[in-house]
């Protein structure tokens, strides 16, 4: 027994490490994420890279594997699914990233084709899909998203694992889940 939680524990650190000194790309070459944080700290934020993991909307949170990207899904009403596409700094992408990213939501734990297309929503950084059939709980959903930035066909897949629908963090009086 003192193995395994020897090993779970050795796990989460490697996640939590990973996670707050991972550099994103956009860092390296000294792109826009890289202004805007000098920016942030020049202003007194002192913001770190993925030292943000709550959720804004409720729903489950994800660091992508990229390590640039951070996504929160949340299941709001019957039929629909949103999925909130952050930065590194956990700052909702712009339109026209949004734009770039793309991709298909699927029921159960396996993407299986033809998958319901993710559709640019109404809200800063957000895509959304409408789901086609009644939905019972748990529910489990498979997310296969195309990062803005990233090569045609280079999906990741995210699995949300729903026992509700998702509450807003001031409606439901705690953080939401989160998944690292």
């Amino acid at each position: 027994m003192g193995y395994r939680m020897s090993l779970v524990a050795f796990s989460v650190l490697v996640l939590l490490v990973s996670c707050q000194e991972g550099t994103s790309p956009a860092a390296e070459t000294g792109g826009e994420a890289m202004a805007d944080m000098e920016g942030m700290e020049s202003q007194g934020q002192g913001m770190e890279e993925h030292s943000d993991h709550e959720t804004k909307h409720g729903g489950i949170f994800f660091m992508a594997l990229d390590e640039v990207h951070h996504l929160e899904g949340t299941l709001s009403s019957p039929r629909m699914f949103r999925v909130y596409l952050y930065d590194a700094m956990t700052m909702p992408l712009n339109d026209e990233k949004v734009q770039q990213a793309s991709g298909t939501l699927h029921w159960g734990e396996f993407p299986d084709p033809p998958g319901i297309p993710l559709k640019v929503g109404h809200e800063d950084g957000m895509l959304m899909a409408e789901l086609d059939r009644e939905i019972e709980f748990p529910l489990t959903l498979t997310l296969l998203v195309n990062f803005p930035g990233a090569a045609e066909g280079e999906s990741e897949l995210f699995n949300f694992v729903f026992d509700e629908y998702s509450k807003p963090p001031a409606m439901e009086g705690s953080e939401g889940m989160s998944h690292e």
